[in-house]
């Protein structure tokens, strides 16, 4: 599976790279296979991607997804938590990365 090419792209700053490898790999089926926690982290990932090409409705669909797989990913991740931050640094933050800032503790 091309997941872990997805997350060294991410990781290296190659986000263009990531996405596009991205949209292959959520259409397979061993994708829908993987546990929970592990789609979720990788939705994280993902969200990282999207952010650093400066796409914040892509990242926070990434996180809303991620959140509703494997919720403790979001919720309890450092990395989840600065994406989150970020993206609620928008004006005005997407709805559903609103919410998971309130949850996280980020925003009251």
């Amino acid at each position: 599976m091309d997941l872990a090419r997805v997350l060294c792209a991410a990781q290296r700053g190659d986000a263009d790279e990531a996405l596009q490898r991205h949209l292959t790999v959520v259409r397979r089926e061993a994708f829908r296979r993987l546990p929970a926690e592990y789609r979720g982290a990788y939705l994280v990932d993902v969200a990282r991607a999207y952010l650093q090409m400066g796409d914040l409705r892509g990242a926070a669909r990434a996180l809303v997804d991620a959140d509703s797989v494997a919720p403790a990913e979001v919720r309890c991740r450092p990395l989840a938590r600065t994406v989150i931050a970020e993206i609620a640094r928008a004006n005005p933050a997407p709805a559903g990365v609103a919410r998971l800032a309130t949850l996280v503790g980020l925003t009251r």
